[in-house]
């Protein structure tokens, strides 16, 4: 896909170093976005990409943040898109693992990793936001956030709280011209995430990763299919630009027949 939808846009990505991050900005860049990456992962102030300087910066860190966006405001550059697609390691919070394994403590990290992150960023985004009148602020989540998956307690919490806060966000700042909308992923084979979730979550079954990701395609996806992250970065693109311009407050449902609604 390559329509230049979003020339002389500028878009912050955070998170940029996964695997979806990489593809976001990858998708950003080719339909005309100027991008400006960072990640928690850079050794040193900033390393250079394939795609550009990916500057280092923790998204819960909240003074760091602000001091992100300061520059911005002095440069006087317009933040037309933000998305945030920070994350912590499944493997930290027991994920695809019985929820009586485990512990409130690694229950609350996605939570602050996924959700609470997503919050600093779009309240920092806003500020710039509400001043140009206009913008958007796209969520990620995943099909966790409606259909009560087993195994997945953190993460499922994580998603449908980051459902709720990107509604209520849009309530509040649409008056603005600031859009707040939701991109929702079936699980995505090429990402390292699902590669452990399928692995780990196939082990309480007794079947193998691939098994795993069959029986998923198979028995809960209405395509018989399951997206990549470029097929879920050309969905961010569509959120972010003027062909979504009266879109928010909702999810977009890229669930390929997981959620039918």
């Amino acid at each position: 896909m390559n329509n230049q939808l979003l020339t002389n846009k500028n878009a912050l990505v955070f998170g940029a170093k996964g695997a979806l991050g990489v593809q976001v900005s990858k998708a950003l860049k080719m339909q005309g976005a100027t991008i400006y990456m960072s990640d928690i992962n850079v050794n040193g102030i900033a390393e250079e990409s394939a795609l550009g300087q990916v500057r280092k910066l923790d998204t819960l860190d909240e003074a760091a943040v602000l001091e992100y966006f300061d520059w911005f405001k002095k440069e006087n550059v317009n933040v037309d898109i933000v998305i945030n697609l920070s994350a912590s390691n499944p493997a930290e919070y027991n994920h695809g693992k019985p929820a009586m394994e485990v512990s409130l403590e690694q229950f609350m990290i996605p939570l602050k990793s996924t959700t609470a992150c997503q919050f600093l960023t779009a309240k920092a985004a806003y500020s710039i936001m509400s001043k140009q009148g206009q913008g958007v602020i796209i969520f990620i989540t995943s099909t966790l956030a409606k259909v009560g998956s087993p195994w997945s307690p953190a993460l499922t919490a994580s998603h449908a709280a980051t459902e709720g806060l990107l509604k209520s966000l849009a309530n509040e700042w649409g008056p603005e011209g600031v859009r707040v909308i939701g991109v929702r992923t079936e699980a995505m084979p090429d990402s390292p995430t699902i590669d452990y979730t399928f692995t780990t979550m196939g082990l309480n079954m007794g079947i193998s990763r691939d098994e795993m990701q069959q029986f998923i395609v198979e028995n809960k996806t209405a395509m018989k299919k399951l997206p990549s992250t470029e097929n879920t970065a050309n969905v961010v693109v569509l959120a972010a630009s003027e062909l979504a311009s009266y879109m928010t407050g909702t999810v977009i449902n890229q669930s390929v027949g997981h959620i039918l609604e």
